[in-house]
């Protein structure tokens, strides 16, 4: 009876224990199911990452370089540019003044030309040293002609 009372008080240790030895073999077992069902996913996983990788890796070099020719190009434009309205400016400048000049000469060549036509239909002459021009009017001094009062 003691002998009975003894192994049943030691039953439940030893069903725990069996039950742990069970259950821990199960559990090494799905873990290992596990590991080789997940293996080849993640290994696909991984690789697929890796060729990832590299194509973002060769994107962005690529994306520099693109980068490094635009800056080229850039600066190349700039100097065009700027070589551009060197030439330009003073072109321009120089055509302002030009032209003002020339509008200036053309506006006195008008007044000129404008005396030269009056004068032309004048009827004037010398008389002396003075300049005579024939009038409409009742002095005789000169015949027809008076002297032109000097400036």
């Amino acid at each position: 009876m003691e002998q009975q009372e003894s192994t049943v008080r030691a039953l439940p240790d030893v069903l725990r224990q069996a039950a742990n030895q069970t259950l821990s073999g199960i559990a090494e077992d799905t873990a290992q199911s596990v590991r080789a069902g997940l293996t080849e996913p993640l290994a696909d996983v991984a690789q697929r990452a890796e060729r990832h990788q590299h194509f973002m890796q060769a994107s962005t070099e690529a994306m520099a370089r693109t980068q490094r020719k635009l800056i080229g190009f850039t600066h190349k434009a700039i100097w065009l540019v700027a070589g551009l309205l060197l030439i330009i400016v003073p072109v321009v400048a120089t055509g302002s003044y030009l032209g003002w000049h020339y509008s200036q000469v053309i506006a006195q060549h008008r007044v000129e030309a404008d005396l030269l036509r009056a004068y032309n239909q004048a009827d004037v002459r010398l008389c002396g040293t003075q300049l005579c021009a024939r009038v409409d009017r009742a002095d005789k001094r000169y015949g027809d002609y008076l002297p032109v009062k000097p400036r």
